[in-house]
């Protein structure tokens, strides 16, 4: 961890120690003692009556600690002076509350610019930054060191220089870069490292391979001092971050850079890029080139995945569709109902904004097709046209549908040509009680954009099914409403709730009401057996007022352990940890050390993992799926509870977990998502998908999307040793967290 930044350790503060000193200090010390040191003592022009008054309030704060007024801290700030910077930073040390360390930090950024206070107020901050668990301090002592162009920003350097955690030297750098000046260009090409050579730390030893979100960054303050060439040289020279490709192209296509069109050319035709950095280039060539691009894309539409991967296949249909011209689109009506599935579904995506009657009749047929993918494509195309002409075709595929997918695609279709038409959404209410979960969670959806209050008793019975993302949806859809009638049905729900949901319904119970009862059953029974009689719903202001309350009574709390996996915090009471047990998890893991030896990749995970079950809920109810050609898992076909002997069964089969194969990231998404019951998902993985039925990594993204449309699962990623993609789409598309590690 960063410690503070002081002088501990230095016998003369006037004289700089060698290199060979600051090696043998902590981290912290490295730090101050590194820096020029930029001022000397000096004589403060502050009256005296205000350094009393100051000192006064510094020793009241610091005798009274948290239970001071927390806005002594602002007043102790705003003197300004170099003994307010000390007495703030020494007082977040006797403080333990996050309401008063959030506050000294946020008031320490006050002197990032005062030249006889910045010193110690910065140093505080560096400290804070890494040393602090709370991520809103770090990030608040971060970007108080970015207000400063001159310590604040050296210390940042140092920081990302360091070796301190990736979660603190990230969030460092973001800021850094917000500062990016020339003299800044050796160092950013020293991270970005477009060679990938071989690096050394102080000590001469091999150092590891940049974070990959830091590469990034020192691309970005790169950016406005790279020449052509040199944009064209990161474009086809880097390997291992496509996100930097697509940067360099981009910021030549903003620049209207002589060879960005040839460039992009270049790229498009790479097979072994991304579909991402191709659906990029497509865009820029589609500019550049108009209706004379079309014929090239139409080919590469008819590729099979390997060389046309399913993102680039949608780019390219969406810009084609754009495309006005009457040569093209006559030619692309053509293709409706022609080829294989993937290029139906493309034909059909490519003519969404043309307006024919013989081409809609060609999209009916379509959804008698025999692909599931092309009759829901073919229902979304109907339902985009508002086609009402459509509406009995679709109505029978909801009634008959041949899939469980088709009735919910035709819901959808139906609902975009219907509207809020008032028998519509009667008819949608009693389509609440399917037993088609998709069906059911999609017609709840829709009544709750609606706000149809006539419709409240079927979103209520709802809130009682047994399938808890039914009950998750009903939930949201209720919570618009803001009908009084509500709260007693969400108070009673919340004494037979657990883990995501009793979260779910707490929350929307304080939305409705501002009661500060949190996740406090017999509180909001007793409350209610009260309010009922004379209950309205809390108003705007009322709520803001409570929101203050809140945060203020939340901030003055001791901390607590929650169980984390990689940081993030398990709230779910129906959790599935997947975790690659590939090959390549063999690989040593950068700072992490295992009885006495550099740690490999799979030792972390099962400490993470073994520290994640230990801390669960009691009552919790947990899987654990390891993935590597194949899927296993330590409960087949069943649940563990998180009581002693489960816990010990788990434990004891994650001890007992190797390392080998390939990566079947598809298989096991796909047997975790075969639980009807979990509603969020730990995902560790260290490679791209290399087996299963799926190895695209846009084709994963696309089923997933599909499984979890109306079911609402959070998937929580773990990149460990570069950027993967996929995982930072899986964890952004559900609302979950991703987190990426060397």
């Amino acid at each position: 961890m960063l410690r503070g930044v002081s002088m501990i350790g230095v016998t003369d503060p006037l004289r700089r120690p060698g290199a060979a000193e600051r090696r043998e200090m902590p981290l912290s010390v490295q730090l101050r003692t590194s820096l020029p040191f930029v001022f000397a003592l000096a004589v403060w022009p502050a009256q005296v009556c205000a350094q009393g008054d100051t000192a006064a309030l510094i020793a009241q704060l610091k005798k009274e600690r948290d239970d001071a007024d927390v806005a002594i801290v602002q007043k102790i700030a705003r003197a300004g002076t170099r003994e307010a910077a000390i007495g703030l930073a020494e007082a977040y040390d006797a403080v333990a509350t996050l309401l008063f360390r959030r506050e000294i930090c946020k008031e320490l950024q006050r002197f990032a610019n005062v030249q006889e206070a910045q010193q110690p107020a910065l140093d505080k901050l560096a400290q804070i930054a890494g040393s602090a668990e709370d991520e809103v301090l770090r990030e608040t002592s971060l970007h108080g060191l970015g207000l400063s162009s001159t310590i604040g920003k050296q210390l940042l350097r140092q920081i990302v220089a360091s070796k301190a955690s990736d979660e603190l030297r990230e969030p460092a750098m973001r800021e850094h870069v917000k500062l990016a000046g020339p003299g800044d260009a050796d160092w950013y090409r020293e991270l970005w490292n477009l060679e990938q050579k071989q690096r050394k730390d102080d000590k001469g030893d091999i150092a590891p391979p940049e974070l990959d979100t830091i590469r990034e960054l020192a691309f970005e303050g790169l950016l406005k001092q790279l020449s052509e060439a040199e944009l064209i040289d990161a474009i086809k020279n880097e390997r291992r971050d496509p996100k930097i490709r697509r940067r360099a192209l981009d910021w030549m296509d903003r620049q209207k850079m002589p060879k960005t069109a040839d460039t992009a050319e270049w790229v498009l035709g790479r097979v072994d890029f991304p579909g991402a950095d191709r659906a990029e280039a497509a865009r820029i060539v589609f500019e550049h080139d108009g209706p004379k691009a079309v014929g090239k894309f139409l080919d590469l539409a008819k590729k099979r995945d390997d060389q046309t991967p399913g993102d680039l296949r949608v780019a390219l249909a969406a810009l084609v569709a754009q495309c006005g011209d009457d040569g093209v689109q006559k030619k692309v009506k053509k293709l409706v109902g022609k080829g294989k599935p993937f290029e139906k579904v493309f034909a059909l995506q490519a003519t969404c904004d043309i307006k024919d009657d013989k081409l809609v009749a060609a999209i009916r047929k379509e959804l008698g097709d025999k692909d599931p993918a092309v009759r829901a494509a073919a229902a979304a195309a109907l339902g985009a046209r508002r086609d009402r002409d459509s509406l009995p075709p679709l109505r029978a595929m909801l009634a008959s549908p041949q899939d469980p997918c088709d009735a919910r695609a035709a819901l959808e279709a139906i609902d975009q040509i219907e509207g809020p038409m008032s028998a519509w959404l009667k008819e949608l209410a009693g389509m609440c009680a399917s037993e088609n979960r998709d069906v059911r969670n999609a017609a709840i959806g829709v009544l709750g954009k609606a706000r149809d209050k006539r419709q409240l008793d079927a979103l209520l019975q709802a809130l009682e099914h047994d399938d808890w993302s039914t009950r998750a949806a009903a939930v949201a859809a209720l919570l618009p409403l803001r009908d009084k009638k509500t709260v007693g049905p969400l108070v009673a729900r919340i004494q037979k709730e657990t883990g995501r949901m009793k979260k779910l319904v707490a929350d929307a119970l304080w939305q409705l009401t501002a009661q500060p009862f949190d996740e406090d059953q017999a509180r909001w029974r007793s409350w209610w057996e009260t309010a009922a009689a004379e209950f309205e719903v809390a108003s705007e202001k009322e709520l803001d007022e409570a929101k203050k309350a809140r945060e203020r009574r939340l901030l003055t709390q001791r901390t607590v352990t929650p169980a984390k996996f990689f940081g993030i915090r398990v709230e779910s009471h129906r959790v599935i940890f997947v975790l690659d047990v590939s090959g390549s998890m063999l690989e040593a893991m950068y700072g992490r050390t295992f009885n006495d030896r550099p740690a490999a990749r799979i030792d972390v995970a099962k400490q993470e993992l073994t520290q994640a079950i230990e801390h669960l809920d009691a009552g919790a109810l947990f899987n654990v799926f390891v993935f590597s050609s194949g899927v296993a898992r330590w409960l087949e076909g069943g649940i563990g509870a998180a009581t002693a002997p489960d816990r010990k069964s788990a434990l004891t089969w994650v001890e007992r977990l190797g390392a080998s194969g390939g990566t079947n990231l598809y298989d096991a998404l796909r047997a975790a998502f075969a639980d009807p019951d979990v509603d969020t998902i730990f995902l560790l993985s260290d490679g791209m998908p290399t087996a299963g039925d799926v190895i695209d990594p846009f084709g994963i993204r696309q089923a997933v999307a599909d499984w979890n449309r109306h079911r609402k699962v959070v998937v929580n990623s773990i990149a460990i040793g570069g950027s993967l993609e996929v995982l930072e789409w899986l964890a952004k598309d559900s609302g979950g967290s991703y987190r990426q590690l060397r």
